[in-house]
């Protein structure tokens, strides 16, 4: 199997030493072959991605000149998809992380409780390496599709408007939207809307009357429906092994 490459950026030389430790650990107990690399800024981690090719970044929020988030926009803005994990003591920071959509948060105040958790739960979800599918019949053909690039369905009457990643023009269903709201909880599709259902994993910013999801496109949200929403979001990000404040 071929090693997982993960790089690790924080400006404190001894938080690298110490986030290096743990990795070590966590990748032992599960038994997986890695390679950690340390980066005491941003630019000089940016200069080596340029010539190698990391699965997961570890990244501190409050660094001088380039922030870990501030980073992490400028690599999605490149397309650039690798998993990113946030290690941070800026708790007041992490909402405005969503837009760089990471795979979890590590508080520094609580990083021996956490990184078991979070960095465990990303290896097992690596490990299982299954991406589920689903059968779309459409009206003269069927289509397979991978759960997780359906970024949000939105209801259209009689034929619901299935809107995939990587394509231009959405799919049409012919189901009602309450069959398809209980068919795809398990994967994490939230209502936002009575004409809305949202893929959570490409939720990006909640506003007050809508939700922005990663390719930049924003979703009216019901105001009665907004808190429930929410607690529904962080509830899913909290099971995938995220840590919320």
């Amino acid at each position: 199997m071929e090693k997982l490459r993960i790089a690790v950026c924080d400006d404190e030389t001894f938080a690298l030493d110490v986030i290096r430790e743990a990795i070590g650990k966590v990748l032992q107990e599960k038994k997986v072959q890695g390679e950690v690399r340390t980066f005491i800024n941003a630019e000089s981690l940016e200069k080596k991605m340029r010539e190698v090719s990391f699965d997961l970044l570890l990244l501190d929020i409050d660094m001088p000149v380039v922030d870990g988030i501030a980073f992490g926009k400028k690599l999605r803005g490149q397309r650039n998809k690798v998993d990113i994990i946030y290690v941070s003591s800026r708790e007041d920071k992490v909402f405005d992380s969503l837009r760089v959509n990471p795979y979890g948060f590590i508080r520094k105040n609580h990083f021996l409780e956490d990184i078991p958790q979070v960095l465990g739960g990303y290896l097992d979800q690596r490990e299982d390496g299954k991406e589920s599918r689903v059968v779309l019949q459409l009206k003269d053909q069927t289509e397979t599709v991978n759960i997780e690039d359906i970024l949000f369905i939105e209801g259209a009457r009689k034929y619901q408007q299935f809107y995939i990643a990587g394509r231009e023009k959405p799919l049409a269903v012919r189901k009602q939207m309450q069959e398809l709201e209980e068919e795809f909880k398990d994967y994490g599709f939230i209502r936002i809307h009575k004409g809305y259902l949202v893929n959570y994993k490409h939720i990006q910013v909640f506003k007050e009357n809508d939700v922005v999801l990663d390719n930049g496109m924003s979703l009216p949200m019901s105001r009665r429906k907004a808190a429930e929403v929410k607690d529904y979001y962080m509830e899913l990000m909290k099971n995938e092994g995220s840590i919320i404040f």
